[in-house]
């Protein structure tokens, strides 16, 4: 992070279908990282949105009978409405059918094409309407079937514009190699600096002349813009004027599109590199990748209506090390939701509380030590939420065993020596409140109304 500044920038998701778990993960990773920075004075700005051009968008409008920007609107508010349900605060939602978006992918492409960096020709090739993608026949499975959608793609021929992707080959290599562009996990950096020192780039198709719903190329009316170089453009046509982003998340499906395609448009353009491209895993349900048709798609919204926001937060984060694949199952979520927060974490706020009041112990604020937690900062900062969240429930399980060894609760002679140690017992509670904030805000809030009150409610009611 440079400048006191953080700004970072999440996948714009498509608004051919509703949002599920899987899209909630990588917006839930940003809110913590923008609360987690915000608490240390930094000016944030956390811009994420929805992609809304593209001939699934058009075909899924069509089917729906309702006009495509009707369509975008409408499922674009329902991606609004789940991250406000689960306690996501960006700073700005773009839409890429918003006039002002849609005139700057006009504007930098007209550019690139007066540089010369844009050039016609004739494309003959297969393309998957899923991925809204070109395909290589070696890329497909047998029958050209797309490995990722299972279905066919299709045959296609059109003259269209080409951007000169070919060109920035050798100094997109030699960024990665210097870390002037940094992809993080290490793992991915070194699977695309391999990808791009095995062959040679092709140029890269950034039209279609057969595609009605997106962005009209400025000096060709007659064709659209290639979805995925509008989607890419949110990222500083959203940003507010403050590019370059501090961290830019990103699936590792479309990793690809991020590390080579957007920092060499970025080098075309005259723009700097953002400070850092983090790719984070897949999330499967019981082990197989979240489908319609299998029907294990898991709303998020519907299951923190049930556990809660902060118990989800909670799991999601402390479960899989963030930057791998993970496996979401209802019964391990409410293992932790058993173990971890209505016992460890809900028993200690009541008995502490409880015991307080009973020997007339007031919480003070100004009483909490400034304590550093500098190793649970670093794992923060370095994304690493699951090692973050294991060091506060260190605390957590310190405080427990405090405790149960002092057994407060029984009749002892030295008062005194009790009360100095529920004292310290309710500053940890506000520590651990203060530490758990970015990730489970709501339960930060709950932990220091019940100290500053004295009332003992549960923080995590038991499931029947």
């Amino acid at each position: 992070m440079e400048r006191g500044r953080f700004f970072i920038t999440t996948a714009i998701d498509y608004v051919n279908a509703a949002p599920h778990i899987g899209h909630a993960y990588e917006k839930l990773a940003a809110d913590i990282l923008s609360r987690y920075w915000r608490k240390r004075g930094a000016e944030v700005f956390f811009l994420t949105g929805t992609d809304e051009h593209g001939l699934k968008v058009q075909q899924a409008a069509i089917k729906a009978n309702i006009a495509p920007k009707d369509f975008a609107n409408k499922v674009s508010l329902q991606y609004q409405a789940a991250w406000t349900a689960l306690n996501i605060k960006y700073d700005y939602f773009i839409q890429t059918t918003q006039p002002n978006h849609e005139k700057f992918v006009q504007d930098f492409l007209q550019k690139l094409y007066d540089l010369g960096e844009i050039y016609k020709d004739e494309y003959r090739g297969i393309y998957c309407i899923g991925c809204e993608e070109y395909k290589m026949i070696e890329e497909l499975e047998p029958g050209q079937i797309c490995p990722i959608h299972k279905k066919k793609c299709e045959a296609v021929s059109e003259n269209i514009y080409f951007f000169k992707l070919s060109k920035y080959q050798d100094q997109l290599m030699e960024a990665i190699q210097s870390k002037k562009l940094v992809i993080e996990p290490e793992s991915h950096r070194n699977e695309i600096f391999q990808f791009l020192a095995k062959e040679p780039l092709r140029d890269l198709a950034i039209s279609r002349s057969k595609v009605d719903w997106g962005v009209q190329v400025p000096w060709d009316k007659t064709q659209t813009i290639y979805v995925w170089v509008d989607a890419l453009l949110n990222y500083l046509s959203g940003s507010k004027g403050i590019w370059p982003a501090s961290l830019q998340l990103i699936g590792k499906d479309i990793f690809r599109f991020h590390a080579v395609i957007w920092p060499a448009l970025l080098l075309a353009g005259g723009y700097e590199f953002p400070e850092k491209i983090f790719i984070h895993g897949f999330l499967t349900v019981n082990g197989q990748k979240m489908s319609k048709t299998i029907g294990n798609v898991i709303d998020p919204v519907e299951l923190a209506k049930v556990y809660g926001v902060d118990a989800l937060r909670y799991f999601l984060f402390r479960e899989v090390p963030f930057g791998s694949d993970g496996d979401f199952s209802i019964d391990r979520f409410e293992k932790r939701y058993r173990a971890d927060l209505a016992n460890d974490l809900g028993n200690l706020l009541q008995r502490v509380i409880v015991l307080s009041n009973k020997y007339k112990i007031k919480w003070d604020s100004h009483g909490i030590p400034k304590t550093k937690y500098h190793e649970i900062d670093k794992a923060i900062e370095d994304l690493r939420f699951s090692d973050a969240l294991s060091l506060i429930w260190a605390i957590v399980t310190d405080a427990n065993r405090a405790i149960d060894m002092e057994k407060p609760w029984q009749t002892q002679t030295d008062e005194e020596k009790i009360k100095k140690f529920l004292t310290s017992l309710l500053h940890t509670l506000a520590i651990i409140a203060g530490l758990l904030e970015p990730f489970m805000p709501d339960t930060s809030h709950k932990m220091i109304d019940q100290l500053e009150t004295g009332k003992a409610e549960p923080l995590f009611p038991r499931k029947k």
